[in-house]
């Protein structure tokens, strides 16, 4: 005959499953992304002006919008040199280490709150000698030894979502922590090509420099050998080592400059400047990228590091809202303890040596001064100043994007107007000298013609440096290739590219989840747990 459950013991464990089930996480609200079609106001960009008589470097650069990064898009500039220190800084760089090893320690945190949701098993053996003194008992003095084993059991019924939402915050700065190493890797990568670019830069107006000091020396004879002949005067003599003097001077600030960033290129190779071994670069020899692939505003949302980031942040910081309103409820733990024991080994595991206990307990907050209450309002507090942050990221985001976009423009034309000024001074300078040696002109116009020369040259090598960085900065600002797919084999298998979270996701389905710098770094930090 089939016994029936009674009604109230099935409404009894029906209010408890519902009861677990149930969740004071407020409901997730991402703020929706731009709805823009475009970066930058007025027309669309789609190319930059050509410049004559540079070669690569004065290339014109077309924009593809819609088309995607390339996830190792540093080999656009088709520099082998950069290639292998890129590989060198990724391989053996101290801040991804860090990085990779706060995303290991948030990795187990989660693996550790995740285990309340299982029983909690504990093994207490016990061997233990005794005395007992005969007047208790009315008799003689008793001593004997007693062998206890027992097995506790102990679970956390997690009825108001207590767990379940704790669970959540470290998925949610777990997967804060996995877009922290991706936006290290994106953060290393610009910053050691833009510093190659500059030790590149460097050296080309070092010997542009050096250049100019021989051929002002050059002049500086001439004009010494005219005031011998009579020709000339000793005051062109004195201003032409004057500005022989002035040109020599520029010099060192230059070769400083030039040793600085080898040593900052060296710190990113992870090594420390006098051991560095770092290639000789030259600016003529990197590629411009002649096609530029522009992401859209929707797919820039869900590529860049520091806006993800700034999503997982909202995901834990929602679930510590609701974290804070369950500890106003009563906390429900079930525990018991079965073993055996006996004062003689071989009957330990006799019948009559079991000994058990079974215990159910809930604690709850009577009055506790305001502190859960006010606990909650800095949780909805925290909520709303991440939120604010999140959109500040965002507006950030679309702004580097859009600056690097006028200023890939812009470098163009300005390159094209120093490149006219370096053509015309260079002809000035070259008719002022002839026009000298022959006594149609005073020196002064030939002095006039050498500076301006001086400038415009050294202005050219600027503007293409600058060229180089600032395609590399879109590259950057647009969040890279996503992932460093070369390198994801050698990295740590814990590391792998975590789902966007999404704004239609309810509370309770967290996602899985230079220098040129990107703005995830002014996001606020999780607080601790």
């Amino acid at each position: 005959m089939t016994r029936k459950t009674p009604p109230g013991v099935m409404f009894f464990v029906g209010s408890l499953l519902a009861l677990t089930s149930c969740s004071f996480e407020p409901p997730l609200h991402v703020p929706a992304a731009p709805s823009v079609a475009a970066y930058t106001a007025g027309p669309r960009i789609t190319r930059t002006a050509a410049v004559k008589n540079l070669g690569d470097s004065g290339a014109a650069q077309h924009f593809a919008y819609g088309r995607s990064i390339a996830s190792d898009w540093w080999k656009l500039f088709q520099s082998p040199q950069v290639n292998a220190l890129i590989r060198r800084a990724v391989a053996h760089s101290p801040t991804l280490v860090a990085a990779e090893a706060t995303l290991a320690e948030a990795h187990q945190n989660l693996k550790a709150e995740e285990g309340l949701f299982f029983p909690q098993v504990t093994l207490n053996p016990l061997a233990q000698r005794e005395r007992q003194s005969g007047a208790t008992f009315g008799g003689r003095n008793r001593t004997f030894t007693l062998y206890t084993g027992t097995v506790n059991v102990t679970y956390a019924v997690d009825i108001f979502g207590l767990n379940r939402m704790v669970a959540r915050s470290l998925q949610a700065q777990e997967a804060q922590q996995r877009y922290a190493v991706q936006e290290a890797f994106l953060t290393l990568e610009g910053n050691t090509l833009a510093i190659a670019i500059d030790v590149a830069s460097l050296r080309s107006q070092i010997q542009t420099t050096r250049r100019l000091i021989a051929g002002q020396r050059h002049i500086l004879r001439i004009v010494r050998r005219q005031y011998q002949l009579g020709e000339g005067t000793y005051l062109d003599v004195v201003n032409q080592k004057s500005q022989l003097a002035a040109t020599a001077a520029a010099l060192p600030p230059l070769l400083q400059a030039l040793a600085v960033a080898r040593h900052a290129l060296a710190i990113l190779l992870g090594v420390i400047p006098a051991q560095a071994r770092l290639p000789r670069l030259d600016l003529r020899r990197l590629h411009l990228p002649r096609t530029l692939p522009v992401s859209l505003p929707s797919t820039l949302v869900r590529q860049r590091p520091d806006i993800l980031s700034a999503q997982a942040q909202i995901v834990a910081l929602n679930a510590q809202v609701g974290e804070a309103i369950a500890q106003m409820y009563p906390l429900v733990q079930i525990s018991g303890d079965v073993g055996f024991e006996n004062g003689r080994i071989p009957n330990f595991f006799n019948a009559s040596s079991m000994i058990w206990n079974l215990a159910a307990g809930a604690a709850v907050t009577l009055f506790d001064g305001g502190t859960l209450r006010a606990r909650e309002r800095a949780a909805q507090a925290a909520l709303r100043a991440i939120v604010a942050d999140y959109q500040t990221t965002l507006l950030n985001a679309f702004a580097q994007v859009a600056d690097a976009l006028r200023a890939i423009q812009h470098d163009a034309q300005t390159l094209a107007y120093d490149q006219q000024s370096y053509v015309a001074a260079r002809t000035a300078w070259h008719l002022a000298r002839w026009q000298y040696q022959a006594g149609a002109v005073a020196y002064v116009t030939l002095l006039d013609a050498e500076i301006q020369y001086q400038k415009s040259r050294l202005a050219v090598v600027t503007a293409q440096a600058q060229r180089y960085k600032d395609t590399a900065a879109l590259f950057v600002a647009l969040g890279g290739g996503w992932w460093p797919k070369p390198y994801a084999a050698t990295r740590p298998a814990a590391i792998r590219p975590a789902r966007p979270v999404s704004a239609a996701k309810s509370a309770g389905s967290p996602a899985g989840t230079g220098k040129i710098k990107t703005s995830g770094q002014n996001n606020r930090e999780t607080a601790e747990r």
